[in-house]
């Protein structure tokens, strides 16, 4: 990765990172939707960084639809029916496994794997899908990204009729 690509990915995942606090932290559904757009920009940046630009507009599409959801009126909270002590236990179980995958990735020899064709990344797994299959594999990203839009249209129109 060169300096200017290093420069992007850095300066987006602190963008990404300043809109993961603005989610958390800020009151106010208007601000968190617009905390949340932040990330997904901070995201799609990341992504394009690293020479994903499909991955980089599917993230930024669906943080911004997110983000407008979630700064709009018709937003409802969902009710907790778990105790807060149990999402505290949830929440500390949970940052435990984050210190365990950490502890492993930095001081395990998984990084370093490698497979036939060469090291592992994702330049060489891209280079692998897109070597003979192009249109198979954008003709397969398409139909995802219009499955999942139909399923949510259908979702949606259901969620009406109630």
């Amino acid at each position: 990765m060169d300096s200017l690509h290093a420069i992007g990915f850095y300066v987006s995942s602190a963008v990404l990172l300043i809109g993961g606090l603005g989610v958390v932290l800020l009151p106010g559904r208007p601000l968190r939707g617009a905390a949340l757009a932040l990330s997904g920009v901070g995201l799609a940046g990341i992504y394009v960084s690293l020479s994903a630009a499909f991955a980089a507009a599917v993230a930024l599409i669906c943080y911004l639809a997110c983000a407008f959801m979630v700064a709009g009126p018709q937003y409802r909270s969902v009710e907790t029916a778990v105790s807060p002590l149990w999402r505290q236990l949830g929440a500390l179980g949970a940052a435990a496994l984050l210190a365990v995958l950490a502890y492993s990735a930095f001081r395990g020899d998984f990084v370093h794997a490698s497979y036939s064709v060469g090291p592992f990344a994702a330049r060489a797994v891209a280079s692998l899908m897109l070597a003979h299959d192009v249109l198979a594999t954008e003709a397969v990203a398409v139909l995802t990204v219009v499955a999942i839009a139909g399923a949510t249209a259908a979702w949606r129109v259901r969620d009406r009729a109630r």
